[in-house]
């Protein structure tokens, strides 16, 4: 559904995919905010040494590298075919990353998401076919037990994997979604009627769920867990905000050949 700014956006996970998101948004002019319950690039960080096999120039977006020269003119960049480390990408491009201007006042850490659900209408309340109905989220961290309301839900928390622990993933991925069915209880994620998430993958609308204003971003949506490469996730928020935005042409990374 088409929802213009300043609509709020609530993005789950300060990973790699959840961050673009973020910043995405930010640049089209939207409030968002991202919620992770440990740290930014918290699995990058777990993975460490784990080498990346796709090289630097298709881990990074061109919204990133401009906040990072804009935030800091003497910062350099990895060279383009660089295999860089989880830890290595974390350190050079998303942990600066979230402390640009755009992002760090935007990025809550060490936070839970404990719940999803929408706001009670009101009696005798109906909604239109466009109107927005947005989202409550319940929060927790130190501080204790917070509400906040978003227009948009954007789910970049990803598959939990840890280290170099490939083996029994499947277990692994299907505690993940025994997690989600509890944490969005009551919202309807399966895929929207009449559309499939697994036809063209370049059609937007495989982004789409059976919940208005509810996406899912990154390896939960494709269940590919540490395979799952962050260029196709740069390419689904490119698509995402096509929706979002109502705009089929929108595109902030300019179509270099690298997003084709």
């Amino acid at each position: 559904m088409a929802v213009d700014t300043p609509a709020t956006i609530a993005v789950i996970g300060a990973g790699p995919i959840g961050l673009e998101a973020a910043l995405y948004a930010r640049f089209l002019g939207y409030d968002a905010q991202v919620i992770e319950q440990g740290r930014v690039a918290e699995q990058l960080l777990r993975w460490g040494d784990i080498r990346f096999e796709t090289p630097w120039k298709l881990n990074a977006s061109p919204l990133g590298l401009a906040a990072l020269r804009a935030q800091d003119t003497a910062w350099v960049p990895p060279a383009d075919e660089d295999l860089l480390t989880a830890a290595e990408l974390a350190a050079v491009y998303y942990l600066p990353l979230a402390a640009t201007d755009l992002l760090v006042d935007r990025v809550r850490v060490e936070t839970e998401v404990t719940a999803i659900q929408r706001p009670p209408l009101a009696p005798g309340e109906v909604l239109e076919e466009d109107d927005v109905q947005g989202f409550k989220l319940l929060l927790h961290s130190a501080a204790g037990a917070q509400e906040i309301e978003a227009d948009i839900v954007i789910d970049a928390s990803g598959l939990l994997i840890h280290d170099t622990e490939k083996a029994r993933t499947e277990d692994k991925d299907r505690l993940a979604f025994d997690f989600d069915r509890l944490l969005h209880k009551g919202l309807k994620l399966g895929a929207a009627s009449g559309e499939s998430v697994m036809g063209d993958p370049r059609d937007p609308r495989r982004l789409l769920t059976a919940e208005p204003d509810f996406y899912i971003l990154g390896s939960k949506s494709g269940g590919a867990g540490w395979g799952f490469p962050i260029i196709e996730g740069l390419r689904q928020i490119r698509d995402l905000f096509t929706i979002i935005g109502d705009r089929p042409t929108l595109d902030l990374y300019d179509s270099p050949a690298t997003w084709k």
